[in-house]
């Protein structure tokens, strides 16, 4: 069964930049990954990875509904670890993982599929070089 402190160790293993919240929540920020606030939480048995990509409050109607056609693509051919989801405050990219049988090459899947999708598509639905 694997603990917090084997997905601590699977981090630094993947030697990516991260900081240690506490209570299970680590914030990994890589700039050669594209990878800004990523937050993983260890939750029950799970590991949840959750990081915001983009604002959209700043689109409308057909810009909107374009955006979101795009989101819904790219869940279903950009991406193979992690989806894009509508919060109220944003678009993020989430994962979610199980904690027991947990390896080092699952970790680095998520992160590097997240890191892919905010270099490769982010720009992209940003359009004309919005920010989070």
């Amino acid at each position: 069964m694997r603990t917090i402190a084997d997905v601590e160790r699977f981090l630094k293993d993947a030697d990516v930049p991260f900081q240690d919240i506490g209570g299970g929540m680590f914030i990994v920020t890589d700039d050669a990954s594209g990878l800004h606030n990523l937050a993983i939480k260890v939750e029950d048995a799970v590991v949840l990875f959750s990081l915001h990509v983009l604002d959209h409050s700043h689109f409308s109607g057909a810009q909107r509904e374009k955006l979101f056609e795009q989101l819904l693509r790219l869940n279903g051919t950009g991406l193979l670890h992690a989806a894009f989801a509508l919060q109220d405050d944003g678009v993020y990219l989430q994962a979610a993982l199980p904690l027991p049988n947990l390896d080092e090459n699952e970790l680095q899947a998520v992160l590097d599929d997240m890191g892919l999708a905010t270099t490769q598509h982010v720009p992209g639905l940003r359009g004309d070089g919005r920010t989070n």
